[in-house]
């Protein structure tokens, strides 16, 4: 009985991590008929507003806007929050929302508003952390975690150095003129920053050229590795992997401490986003996700986005065309004016006032 017991509390466990997972990266919103704006929330569509947005930012699980008369609100967890009755600027992550007022900076996280600093001069959104520089106490700080943490005093200087910012990692130079990390709440010395030539940085990976021998390096999840010894014609960061033209022009991918060649012609074009590269051989469209190599179109589309493991694009005749990481299918014949992807969700609009939305094979209508 007790072994039964404990089987049935692991799926129960298994089954809401799964299913948190899932919910949190659906949520979109429709213009109606009527100008209505309805949200859309894992499938569910209900009316928050009585008129069109003045302007909208969706992240995983939030969606901050602008309402008619410029209230600033936040929709998340099926309420919508009125945070202030105007705003001065915002800026919207997978999982935070920050935003400002009078240099006043504060964040929203999980349905809680932090004052992050009354006086900001320069601040930095990633998806998990946020970067700022407080201008009275002349501090560089973050907030990563639910906690508040000194990175760099600066009262010497007066002034923030050089701020790399990735989903959850910063990569900045201190008053001290030295290279640091900061990942999962450690501060960790890199370099001189007199050394680094070059820098990208994403998610879980920062990547940098070092002077004066040019060579390639990665802080990868803890430790710093040599992954070339001759500088890259070009370098681009993504969640946990690093793309990259060689010195041959070979196009290769670190990921899971290893390299390796995906192309040895030199792609016309290759763009990194989330868990995707999307590149350019020789006219195919081709995408490489999660070690795999899909080609897509054998030419390049004109029109496409990126985003998580998802890619939408209007191909050679018009029709709207979405990618889920294993395959392509066609989502409108329609001449579309207009599309968007929050998520792995694809809104779109076509005709005079039509508006769908495209989720886990089904597609929602706004009339």
């Amino acid at each position: 009985m007790k072994k039964l017991l404990l089987k049935l509390i692991t799926l129960v466990t298994i089954f809401l991590i799964y299913w948190s997972g899932i919910t949190a990266q659906n949520i979109s919103f429709f213009n109606d008929y009527l100008g209505n704006v309805l949200v859309f929330d894992n499938g569910n569509i209900k009316q928050i507003e009585h008129q069109p947005l003045k302007s909208y930012k969706i992240g995983n699980s939030t969606f901050a806007y602008e309402d008619n008369a410029e209230f600033f609100k936040i929709y998340h967890n099926h309420y919508v929050h009125r945070v202030m009755t105007s705003v001065g600027e915002y800026k919207m992550s997978n999982n935070l929302v920050v935003f400002t007022f009078n240099n006043i900076l504060r964040a929203f996280d999980n349905g809680n508003i932090i004052n992050l600093s009354n006086n900001i001069t320069d601040y930095y959104l990633g998806e998990d952390v946020i970067v700022w520089f407080d201008d009275i106490q002349k501090k560089l700080k973050a907030y990563y975690n639910k906690e508040i943490i000194d990175l760099d005093d600066a009262l010497a200087t007066g002034a923030a150095n050089k701020v790399y910012i990735g989903k959850n990692i910063v990569a900045y130079v201190d008053s001290r003129n030295y290279l640091n990390i900061f990942y999962r709440g450690e501060i960790i010395p890199a370099d001189f920053a007199e050394r680094i030539k070059s820098l990208e940085i994403g998610k879980d990976i920062v990547a940098f050229v070092e002077e004066p021998v040019n060579n390639l390096q990665v802080f990868y999840k803890g430790e710093i590795l040599d992954i070339e010894n001759f500088e890259p014609a070009s370098y681009k960061a993504g969640d946990g992997f690093l793309a990259y033209v060689d010195a041959n022009n070979y196009l290769k991918v670190f990921s899971d401490f290893n390299v390796e060649i995906i192309s040895f012609d030199s792609p016309d074009f290759y763009e990194v986003v989330d868990q995707l590269m999307i590149f350019g051989v020789q006219d195919f469209f081709k995408v490489y996700y999660k070690g795999k190599v899909f080609t897509l179109e054998n030419y390049i589309p004109g029109s496409y986005l990126l985003q998580n493991n998802v890619i939408a694009y209007i191909d050679q005749l018009g029709n709207l065309k979405y990618f889920d990481g294993t395959k392509v299918e066609t989502i409108s014949y329609e001449t579309i004016s207009e599309y968007e992807l929050n998520g792995n969700i694809l809104k779109y609009k076509f005709g005079v006032s039509s508006e769908n939305i495209y989720f886990n094979g089904r597609t929602y209508k706004n009339d």
